[in-house]
């Protein structure tokens, strides 16, 4: 949109001042405060920010009706706060996050066979056996570690690439341009130009692994990407890079941090490690829990298609609309007590928007879901607690909610 416009209500809360697209905002635990006071003053608001004005939707119920209405609120005119104008244009109807309708539909079908319930479980005998072993290391060290570089981080790393068949040899090496191009702690030009250049060498890379993948097919993302037809036509080139970067991205950038989320909660809250570690068959409803309390998805946005009433706010064709999921997933009205991590939450222990919602609901949903069961199984008969050991560095970013550093002991298990 060009230009200041006005709405009512206005956002107010947390007093004057507040960029809610500012990345260094969400550093400390004080969005938390101001989301709270939002959802009781003004649960959507329109608010006035450096990327552009926008309506902010702090509560459950208008961010389930933003969610869920894909033709009213459209992801090809962008999906986060502070994109990439000219990245979005080009990739929007190609890319899975901005993608709407038949061309998502299109999209997701082709990915969506490597992340049923059978493809995820055949996943899991190797995800366990190198845990098992990092875990043993680790416990053995017996000092302090960072649970998000030296545990959780790993852990959609080993899936993720060996998915898209990249050789274990360049693993470190995608780990870490995925890290670069989508780290929104730098907004100068300096900090764009070193995103623009880590997607770029993505794109190469999955380029030139595209080419082989043609002639040489395996048992991989890639190659399915690369040989899918839907209604007898292929993907093109470009939609197959663009889609492997989303891939990367969401795979290894949102699990860490519900991984690592789910280590500060035992921390803080120690009697639920004691519970799970009493009754295991509370671990479903413990993952649900862990998705809802942190929310590794910071918000989504969407563009309206027409004008629409969201509660108070009326909202006009072309009003960017932004739903913190964090938010959403601490809304008193469906959680009672919302700040405290409750592994039993009855009614609804999993109507959280933890994978978002709608038909951009997270494709792989049911991976990270095993991830942090193995997780889980692993660690109950190994730790006896986990304890806080230094710093907790929140991540500077507006759009992934977690952690750059979290440091930890584990006592292990008498047995």
């Amino acid at each position: 949109m060009n230009g200041r416009v006005t709405r009512t209500p206005a956002w107010t809360a947390g007093g004057p001042g507040i960029d809610l697209a500012a990345p260094e905002f969400y550093t400390t635990e004080r969005h938390f405060e101001v989301w709270r006071e939002a959802r009781a003053k003004h649960p959507v608001a329109w608010a006035s920010s450096e990327a552009g004005d926008f309506w902010s939707i702090t509560a459950y119920e208008p961010g389930m009706q933003v969610l869920k209405q894909p033709k009213v609120f459209i992801s090809e005119q962008g999906m986060r706060l502070g994109g990439n104008a000219v990245a979005v244009r080009r990739a929007a109807g190609k890319m899975l996050v901005v993608a709407d309708g038949s061309k998502h539909r299109r999209l997701r079908g082709i990915q969506a066979s490597w992340f049923t319930t059978q493809a995820v479980a055949n996943m899991r005998p190797e995800l366990e056996s190198k845990l098992r072993a990092h875990l043993d290391r680790l416990i053995a060290r017996g000092t302090p570690f960072d649970a998000v570089q030296e545990l959780a981080a790993k852990i959609p790393s080993w899936i993720l690439c060996q998915l898209m068949g990249v050789p274990k040899s360049d693993w470190n090496r995608l780990s870490r341009l995925t890290d670069a191009a989508f780290n929104d702690s730098d907004d100068t030009r300096d900090g764009m130009v070193a995103r623009v250049e880590a997607h770029s060498e993505i794109f190469s890379y999955f380029g030139e692994l595209l080419e082989h993948r043609r002639t040489n097919p395996g048992n991989d993302i890639v190659s399915t990407l690369a040989h899918a037809e839907v209604g007898g036509e292929k993907l093109t080139e470009e939609e197959i890079l663009f889609n492997c970067d989303g891939l990367m991205n969401g795979g290894l950038e949102t699990t860490p941090h519900a991984i690592a989320g789910a280590i500060l909660a035992f921390t803080r809250f120690p009697e639920t490690w004691q519970q799970l570690r009493k009754d295991s068959e509370l671990i479903d409803a413990a993952i649900d829990e862990i998705l809802r309390w942190t929310s590794p998805p910071m918000h989504v946005m969407r563009t309206a298609t027409e004008d629409v009433t969201i509660g108070e706010a009326e909202v006009k064709a072309g009003d960017k609309v932004v739903v913190w999921l964090p938010s959403c997933d601490r809304d008193e009205t469906i959680y009672p007590d919302p700040d405290r991590f409750v592994i039993e939450r009855w009614p609804n222990p999993n109507a959280h928007v933890g994978f978002g919602g709608g038909p951009h609901y997270c494709v792989g949903a049911k991976l990270a879901r095993m991830e942090i069961q193995v997780v889980l199984e692993l660690m109950l008969p190994l730790v006896q607690e986990f304890e806080l050991a230094g710093e907790i560095r929140r991540k500077r970013s507006n759009f992934l909610h977690g952690f750059d550093r979290l440091d930890v002991t584990i006592t292990p298990a008498r047995n």
